[in-house]
């Protein structure tokens, strides 16, 4: 099956990102192009850059790297946190033809020596003294690595290696005054089949691969989202400000993020850090956000939390949500789609009893919504599915969450929910340039303009992974309905076979756990073997809260804390934590319900409760917080072991 959304363009209409970026500039110098807190960065600029004052700074940059040898097609990496130098670096090598090799900062130091490389990058950015020691240590075995350039406008250093960004910009600055025609000879020099950026997949079963994206991929893409959200009325413009807190080395944030901004003239404001999203989303007050479901759940229970802690606010919220879910029916068409665009006027179509009722209920729903401030518009969801449930749960509230589909291979999104008809439990349709049909086994393939054509170094896996005809094979199980609406259901990799032959969606039995106050993490387990098995971390912060209101005594000094999207977050406990009755029979009755849902050969038939969290710092996530399951597998493997026993 083939289902093709159309464009109104041709690669003759396309730019390369630096136009792109340099046309924001001149049709809007005075405005702010990226606002952040002045007091983490040096007071630079007083926290704003207007779009002169940024392009200023990136054209210093360029002229940086100019004078240090940078030369066109030459790579250079960016191991940075997100940061408004994260995108001067990246728009600099745009500008100048080098190519932007993105490295997550959480990666060890094997990973970063990989992709170097691999990469055979010349220069690299760090954003910090602890990055910059890293890379350090480890110089000598990057044998193409040449500069090290550090983020950071105050540092200095007497290692003729490394680079403070003050000196880049100072080079760069006497470099122009006698060469700045050489620069906008480079700039003009840029094609679209110049390659923009090399970014290495997440590498959930073994060392990532290095997906090559042109300035045409990047265009395209962008060019067939500018369409897509202009026709179901979420276009973006100069008026918009967006939120960046997740990491711009994944696509996600760097394409639906800066690069929308800086394609559409928008604002981008830059989160302090992940774990003060929350007050950032009060402090700079954004149109849209991108965000991942993991956080959206975390909302979800601390908003349960909050609930639980007052019963008079208990049966307040919760009457109001009742309400809200009651209208949010009125939203829906006979597709079972919801319209959740602002625009929408849902209050007509409701009785006279029941609009009282809403009017009431979402003054308190109010509340809620403005965690995400008072110009909120939507949210984009990608990364990972996102259960239906929840979706509905923050549609009743009156939060709208756009959910789309799309890899590092097909540079973002390509399958997207309309704002105007949002189905949850499904990724959407295609967005406008993107093509895909479902093979016989029932994997998703794309393709379009927007995706890829090679991995670096690697043909053996781009041949694999390309079809004979040009089609690129996602990985994806999916099914499609008669609307053209996608549904996940599972990594076709991810699918267990048991012993007896039996196929099972390991997918769809953790969706049954998305919205459970008691389980924060499952892995299912079960190739080769008799059964289903689970390896559950509970909530532990649930659980901390529990016991100290009870009083149940645990040995508080095992805890280990850490800070996620705004949430600070229990990750490691005692074994004595896990061992408590109460935690445990509430997990079992957790388990039996969810059983309850499966066939008998996917019921979880045995399970192990963990002391600690899988999070990048332990090795168990990836950046893009995905399970690694091969290393959590090795990693536990006697207590999986001990579950065939």
């Amino acid at each position: 099956m083939t289902r093709i959304e159309q464009w109104r363009w041709e690669k003759e209409d396309l730019k390369p990102v630096s136009w792109h970026f340099y046309n924001s500039c001149s049709r809007f110098p005075a405005r702010n192009a990226q606002i952040f807190n002045a007091k983490l960065y040096s007071n630079d600029n007083k926290g704003r850059f207007t779009w002169s004052e940024m392009r200023d700074r990136v054209e210093s940059i360029c002229c940086g790297l100019m004078a240090i040898g940078l030369n066109k097609g030459d790579r250079v990496a960016i191991m940075s946190e997100s940061s408004p130098y994260w995108t001067h670096a990246d728009m600099a090598l745009a500008c100048t033809g080098g190519v932007s090799v993105t490295i997550f900062p959480t990666l060890n130091t094997k990973e970063v020596v990989y992709i170097m490389n691999d990469s055979e990058s010349r220069f690299i950015f760090v954003g910090n003294e602890e990055l910059l020691d890293k890379t350090m240590a480890s110089f000598n075995d990057i044998p193409k690595l040449e500069k090290v350039v550090i983020l950071d406008i105050n540092y200095k250093s007497s290692d003729s290696r490394i680079i403070g960004m003050q000196e880049l910009i100072d080079k760069g600055n006497s470099w122009k005054e006698e060469h700045y025609f050489d620069f906008l000879n480079r700039k003009e020099s840029i094609t679209l089949d110049d390659w923009y950026t090399i970014i290495y997949t997440s590498g959930t079963t073994g060392p990532g691969k290095g997906v090559i994206l042109t300035h045409f991929n990047c265009s395209s893409r962008m060019a067939g989202a500018d369409e897509f959200l202009e026709r179901y009325g979420m276009a973006l413009d100069e008026n918009d400000v967006t939120l960046c807190f997740l990491p711009l080395a994944h696509i996600f944030d760097r394409g639906s993020c800066q690069l929308a901004a800086i394609y559409h003239s928008s604002t981008i404001a830059y989160a302090d850090k992940v774990g003060t999203l929350i007050n950032d989303l009060r402090k700079y007050n954004p149109t849209w956000i991108n965000c991942v479901p993991r956080l959206y759940e975390k909302m979800y229970l601390q908003l349960q939390y909050v609930m639980n802690q007052h019963a008079f606010k208990k049966r307040i919220l919760t009457w109001a949500l009742n309400v809200g879910y009651e209208v949010l029916e009125y939203r829906k068409d006979a597709k079972g789609c919801y319209n959740m665009h602002k625009d929408f006027d849902v209050v007509s179509k409701l009785g006279p009893v029941l609009r009282l009722k809403f009017k009431l209920a979402d003054k308190i729903l109010l509340k809620i919504r403005s965690i995400f401030g008072t110009r909120f518009r939507f949210s984009l969801s990608s990364t990972a599915a996102i259960s239906a449930d929840l979706l509905k749960y923050f549609y009743a509230i009156g939060v709208p969450i756009v959910e789309g589909y799309g890899l590092t291979e097909s540079f973002n999104a390509c399958i997207v929910n309309p704002i105007t008809a949002l189905k949850p439990g499904y990724i959407g349709i295609n967005a406008c340039g993107s093509q895909s049909r479902v093979s016989d086994e029932g994997e998703l393939e794309i393709t379009g303009a927007g995706v890829f054509k090679e991995y670096l170094n690697q043909p053996e896996w781009t041949d694999e992974l390309f079809t004979e005809d040009g089609w690129f094979r996602t990985g994806d199980m999916v099914t499609v309905d008669e609307h053209g609406y996608y549904k996940i259901s599972d990594r076709k990799k991810s699918i267990i076979c048991t012993d007896s032959g039996k196929n099972i969606s390991p997918f769809k039995i953790v969706d049954l756990f998305t919205t459970s106050s008691y389980i924060d993490q499952i892995l299912i387990v079960g190739d080769d073997r008799r059964y289903i098995s689970a390896l559950i971390v509970p909530n532990y912060n649930y659980f901390i809260d529990l016991f100290d209101k009870e009083g149940v005594k645990y040995k508080k000094d095992m805890l280990q804390w850490d800070d996620y999207g705004g949430f600070r977050t229990c990750i490691k406990v005692g074994e004595d934590f896990i061992a408590n009755y109460q935690l445990q029979e509430l997990i079992n009755d957790e388990i039996d319900a969810a059983n309850c849902e499966l066939e008998s050969y996917e019921k979880i038939k045995q399970y192990t409760i963990l002391t600690e969290r899988f999070t990048e710092m332990n090795g168990l996530l990836t950046p893009s917080q995905k399970v690694k399951k091969k290393e959590i597998i090795e990693r536990f493997a006697k207590e999986i072991d001990s579950m065939y026993e």
